[in-house]
């Protein structure tokens, strides 16, 4: 297989028609609340126990010794290196301009949007860095085409009638995959669908009210922005650079790599990021408070993390709208300010 194959599996069972059931829980918000980090081993491990054991019979005292050794390397190191700088010059070099403060984030990002706007500094967001991962597609063609399919109407409310699409040139991933994930995430009971204001219907043929569509990075730099340089999605409604077309944009950088607020669960992310950018076709701006009970709103920027700027809560990811045994479901939305803007920068 080669290495930028993506091979995650769509959870879930055959339902009928050939679609994709979802995995159902009782209650999300208890499935959240147990949640516990499952990476790497656990220190009470017995083989671990016994290999530390065995480490230090075999080196007696200098398996105890090491440790302090390293950290007086260390600290010398470090003496060494600020006795090394210039001293008496704590500001910039002569002639240079008055030093400019500590960057900081406008917050003032546009409605639909995720990402900053006018103005905002060009510095990576600590919490949206792209993790490590399989190889994705940066450049396409600039065109798209629609991944045949349709399904039938889901919900009772307003009818918004979708075709998930992919740009040509895209690579590496399974559309089939992508095409059934989308599909199934939208006519989920959990998602917009769920709620008796609107109705999804999937459709190939026709016109659709918007396209969802897996883009390579530089397009989504195109039709997003990139004033703040990481990679994001977005809804690009009609008129906007680049789009003649009300456009979910599915950035396929994260539909491979994903987001550390979901480290470990790129299914999961993956549901967030259809969910999130949907909503805004939709009409949902977004919302920038923990629900009762902890779980972040999906209309929470939880690319650029969980902790609420208005509240200074931390959140816990969560990727629909209308979870089982939340309450104040979808949460309150606001505009974006710089008061409760969840980007934060490297250096804060």
């Amino acid at each position: 297989m080669p290495p930028w194959e993506d091979d995650e599996p769509l959870r879930g069972s055959a339902g009928s028609a050939g679609t994709l059931t979802p995995e159902r829980v009782d209650d999300d918000v208890a499935i959240a609340r147990r949640g516990a980090p499952t990476f790497g081993v656990r220190p009470d491990d017995p083989t671990v126990l016994q290999s530390l054991r065995g480490f230090a019979r075999r080196y007696g005292w200098r398996a105890y010794a090491l440790p302090v050794l390293v950290v007086i390397t260390v600290l010398a190191l470090m003496t060494t290196e600020g006795a090394s700088k210039p001293s008496g010059r704590s500001g910039p070099a002569a002639g240079a301009g008055s030093q400019p403060g500590p960057p900081t984030a406008s917050g003032d990002i546009p409605l639909k949007s995720d990402q900053a706007g006018p103005g905002a500094p060009k510095t990576a967001l600590s919490a949206a860095a792209l993790p490590p991962g399989a190889a994705y597609t940066k450049t396409g063609t600039g065109t798209f085409r629609v991944l045949r399919g349709n399904g039938p109407v889901v919900g009772s409310g307003q009818l918004r009638k979708y075709t998930v699409e992919v740009e040509n040139g895209v690579s590496g991933v399974d559309l089939t995959k992508y095409a059934a994930q989308v599909q199934t995430v939208l006519s989920d009971p959990r998602s917009w669908a769920g709620h008796a204001s609107v109705a999804l219907q999937r459709i190939d043929t026709g016109a659709p009210d918007f396209h969802v569509t897996l883009t390579a990075s530089m397009t989504v730099r195109t039709l997003c922005g990139y004033d703040i340089p990481v990679e994001t999605s977005c809804f690009a409604p009609s008129g906007t650079a680049g789009s003649d077309v009300n456009r979910v944009v599915i950035n396929v950088a994260r539909w491979v790599r994903g987001d550390s607020a979901y480290v470990g669960d790129l299914n999961a992310y993956r549901i967030y990021l259809v969910n999130h950018e949907n909503g805004h076709a939709l009409g949902h701006q977004h919302a920038h408070q923990c629900l009762p009970g902890g779980l972040a709103p999906v209309m929470m920027q939880q690319t650029f993390g969980l902790r609420s700027a208005a509240t200074h809560k931390m959140c816990q990811a969560n990727p629909w709208p209308y979870p089982k045994g939340a309450a104040g479901v979808p949460g309150a939305e606001q505009p974006d300010t710089p008061a409760n803007s969840e980007i934060r920068l490297k250096n804060d």
